[in-house]
């Protein structure tokens, strides 16, 4: 169970690629992801609550909040001892209750694109392999182009007015989990030291983690 909390959040590296060939997209549909970039590159900081389902019947629910560029942090509620936090360096797992620390870098996963300050598909070297639209909804799916086998995001709008609404990914175990955002708040005060990380090894020393220039 707690790898599954643990590594099906859209900013899990295990997730299933999908690595099929850019599509060509129509001048509609450039326009819309224009708009998209925009839309992040408007947001400085984020507070919602989440709540996650996945297809094999687990859930769990908590705090998201983001703080650009590059800070994040993913609180689960009792009774999953979770917590996920960019520290603008790394992306870190935390199991509060096996002191249980993992250290990624914050740029090998696509996901990070919503914690640039400046964005674009293009610049983040990112690939749309897919990108429909419903009434009432978008939704753009990505890879990295130089690590397509690093995961796969689908990211979910609304469109009146543009606001990120879901996030969905499929795990090693063919396990897809959609990830829900709720009474989200934008560009409003968000303290700074929830994106601050002490790991809970006592003997780590400065330096034993280097952080990246």
């Amino acid at each position: 169970m707690i790898k599954i909390f643990l590594f099906c959040l859209f900013l899990s590296t295990a997730a299933v690629a999908q690595t099929e060939a850019p599509k060509a997209f129509s001048n509609q549909q450039q326009e819309l992801i224009k708009k998209i970039e925009d839309y992040f590159n408007g947001i400085k900081t984020i507070k919602s609550k989440f709540y996650q389902t996945s297809d094999n019947g687990a859930t769990a629910e908590g705090n998201f909040y983001v703080l650009k560029p590059n800070k994040m942090r993913l609180e689960y509620n009792p009774p999953h001892p979770i917590e996920v936090v960019a520290d603008g360096y790394y992306l870190i797992f935390h199991d509060k209750k096996l002191e249980q620390v993992t250290y990624l870098d914050l740029d090998d996963n696509p996901a990070a694109m919503i914690l640039k300050e400046n964005f674009s598909f293009d610049k983040e070297g990112l690939t749309i392999t897919d990108f429909s639209t419903e009434p009432g909804l978008i939704s753009v799916s990505v890879t990295k182009k130089s690590q397509p086998n690093a995961g796969n995001i689908t990211l979910i709008f609304k469109d009146k007015p543009l606001t990120l609404k879901q996030w969905r990914v499929t795990d090693t175990q063919q396990i897809t989990t959609l990830v829900t955002l709720n009474n989200m708040e934008t560009n409003i005060s968000v303290d700074p030291a929830l994106f601050k990380f002490k790991d809970p090894k006592k003997n780590l020393r400065p330096g034993d983690v280097p952080r990246r220039r």
